[in-house]
């Protein structure tokens, strides 16, 4: 597969793989080099490749990258521009001008990674040989586990022949039983001896490894151990230092293939789909739930449906139409189901309807309306979706009606609340005039503000009653009068005076100068505490009293039953003073002022008050008396006596009650 090109005078020849990349075999050393050897570099290639500065290909144009300081730039350096016009093109070593082109096996062309790779000393190395089937069809050796162990013939074709040596199969087979002359193959050269040295340039290793991929045949099903075992005894498996670098640039190589078919399958998608919407479009046979078996019936013999490579790939354009084609009959479906669901809505608000029409009126009406009648669309509706039409214009009767029914309550409510404050309002003026006060009554204040509209506007409403709005006004009112109280008193008690009962209200007056409180609020505390005080005094004698009344309870009876058998009868009208004179020497009387001073006097307005109810209850029972006797019946007698027994009873319960029973003992008794 190796052609020797010549033979200088130094011991290196030149050769070039089926691919037509060039390397170099010392025939002392019997080893291969893919760089250049110095010694048949020319003057204007070795100054090259003293500089920093490197060759890179983007398609048809050079860009040049510094190798240290890693800048790029598309003119030419003025470092490169001076060697280039130091040393011309034509000072070039006549081997180098002389070398003829090798032949090219299988026209193999290099990648658009690879062509962006040095052009320099430092060029990256095309692949040797491939490992793919197509390799092997062409003459390699197929029992060989790579295909770079087939040795080349020595003779091949003419010199700048571009003619692939496998240009047939019987070619191949002379080629490979030739006998060995001259230097070894490719990979016999570089097995354990080529020297592959990038200098540092990852991307130029990178883009050799990829390259190698790609001339190997690696496709996007391969996996890294079968792509390993392929390439591993190639010299360009060592483009990359490590296995992690390696496995990165497999990687990339298989997103690329990826990338790029799934490109060209777009793009051949976005031809055929069209051709295959207007095929299936154009057959009336063909619905939109139709299946792909109906299709394939239908339209497997057309020219469009030929288009498609395989089965799958008509399976799937087929199917991605049939789905379009639903979902523009699903749209269009959907389109007339709004369309009349609109229409119905406008004819049903056309009709009377309220909260409390039937769907079975609804439904009649509709039927009968000529809308209904001339439209194709609207008579062809589905009965639920004209239901649910109905159901919706009903919900928005309901919200319309529960709208207005909210309206009106909180319109109401603030008229409520206005009633209400101007009562209010009211109040605060009959207050600002004096009118209301602090123990005001219900019943005083009545009368000022029964006519007033005001007060007629807020009566009969739900919340507070004016009753209750009045009642917190004089509550207010209370308990400022409280908090003036006990300023006012606390002041005097600062002061080392005390209200009496029978303090003046000029004193009080006097007494409570300088406390912030007004004159009219003083002489009220005045009048109440004063009231207030002796209706305490009042109440502690009155209590006092019925505590001796029930200590000598014994004495007070005795004295009133003495009362009651003085003969003649005491005068019940007559001062106590003139009752003295007259019981004075009873024991009875005695024995109580011997306890108490208090107890005769109290036995005897006892004894009035008891002879004076038994004189009203005489009265009463002549009065009975004389009714029974002018006929009345006996169920108004029994009626009467009841009365007249509850009464009595009743009397005698309360005076018991309070300590008070005059009922006199009988005669023995004590």
């Amino acid at each position: 597969m190796s052609t020797e090109m010549s033979t200088p005078a130094a011991p290196w020849t030149e050769h070039r793989t089926p691919e037509g990349r060039p390397y170099w075999y010392h025939t002392i050393e019997k080893r291969s080099v893919w760089e250049k050897p110095s010694e048949l570099k020319t003057p204007r290639e070795r100054a090259l490749e003293a500089t920093p500065w490197k060759e890179y290909k983007s398609g048809d144009r050079s860009y040049y990258v510094h190798s240290v300081t890693k800048q790029s730039t598309w003119t030419l350096p003025a470092e490169l521009k001076q060697i280039l016009d130091q040393y011309p093109i034509e000072g070039a070593a006549p081997s180098s001008a002389a070398a003829p082109a090798s032949p090219l096996v299988g026209g193999n062309t290099q990648s658009p990674a690879f062509a962006r790779s040095p052009v320099a000393s430092q060029s990256p190395f095309p692949a040797i040989g491939q490992a793919s089937p197509n390799y092997a069809a062409r003459g390699a050796n197929v029992n060989s586990p790579n295909p770079m162990n087939h040795r080349p013939s020595a003779a091949g074709p003419a010199s700048g022949s571009n003619t692939p040596l496998a240009a047939s199969t019987s070619s191949s087979r002379h080629a490979v039983a030739a006998p060995a002359a001259g230097p070894p193959s490719a990979h016999q050269t570089m097995s354990g001896t080529t020297e592959i040295n990038f200098k540092g340039d990852k991307e130029a290793a990178e883009a050799a490894f990829i390259q190698l991929l790609a001339d190997t045949g690696v496709d996007v099903d391969w996996t890294w151990e079968t792509t390993m075992r392929s390439i591993i005894t190639n010299p360009l498996y060592k483009a990359l230092k490590t296995i992690a670098e390696r496995k990165a640039a497999f990687n990339k190589h298989i997103d690329s293939l990826r990338s790029r078919r799934a490109a060209e399958s777009a793009a051949r998608w976005e031809q055929l789909k069209p051709e295959f919407r207007q095929l299936v479009d154009g057959d009336e046979r063909i619905k939109g739930y139709s299946s792909y078996a109906t299709a394939r019936k239908f339209l497997s013999g057309t020219a469009t449906w030929k288009k498609a490579t395989s089965e799958e790939e008509a399976r799937e354009l087929v199917e991605a139409v049939l789905r379009d084609v639903r979902e523009a009959e699903g749209l269009e479906a959907e389109t007339v189901r709004k369309r009349n669901r609109e229409m119905l809505m406008a004819l049903l608000k056309t009709f009377e309807a309220d909260v409390l029409t039937r769907w079975r009126d609804a439904h009649r009406t509709i039927l009968e309306s000529q809308e209904y009648v001339e439209d194709a669309h609207l008579s062809s509706m589905d009965l639920s979706d004209m239901l649910a039409v109905f159901e919706e214009l009903i919900k928005g009767i309901e919200r319309d009606a529960d709208a207005a029914a909210r309206k009106k309550a909180t319109a109401r409510r603030r008229k409520e609340r206005q009633n209400r404050d101007a009562f209010k309002a009211l109040l605060r003026g009959l207050r600002e005039e004096g009118k209301i006060q602090a123990r005001s009554t219900w019943g005083e204040v009545f009368p000022l503000l029964k006519d007033d509209p005001a007060f007629l506007n807020a009566l009969g409403q739900p919340g507070s009653t004016p009753l209750d709005l009045f009642f917190d006004l004089v509550d207010e009112l209370d308990q400022q009068l409280e908090r003036q109280t006990a300023d006012a008193l606390q002041h005097i008690s600062k002061q080392g005076h005390t209200v009496e009962p029978s303090t003046s209200q000029a004193d009080f007056i006097a007494w409570t100068a300088g406390v912030d409180v007004p004159r009219e609020t003083l002489d009220q505390i005045y009048r109440e505490l004063v009231a207030y005080l002796a209706e305490e005094a009042e109440r502690k004698l009155a209590e006092e009293r019925r505590k001796l009344e029930r200590k000598h309870r014994h004495r007070i009876e005795d004295l009133r039953y003495a009362f009651k058998k003085v003969d003649p009868p005491l005068d019940l009208d007559a001062p106590w003073q003139d009752v003295v004179a007259r019981v004075e020497q009873l024991q009875e009387y005695k024995d109580a002022q011997k306890e108490d001073a208090r107890v005769a006097e109290w036995a005897w307005d006892k004894f009035v008050r008891r002879q004076k109810e038994k004189e009203r209850e005489g009265l009463d029972g002549r009065k009975r008396k004389e009714r029974e006797e002018r006929g009345g019946s006996h169920g108004d007698k029994a009626a009467g006596d009841g009365e007249e027994a509850a009464k009595e009873t009743a009397a005698k319960r309360v005076r018991r009650e309070n300590g008070d029973d005059d009922s006199e003992p009988e005669e023995g008794q004590v």
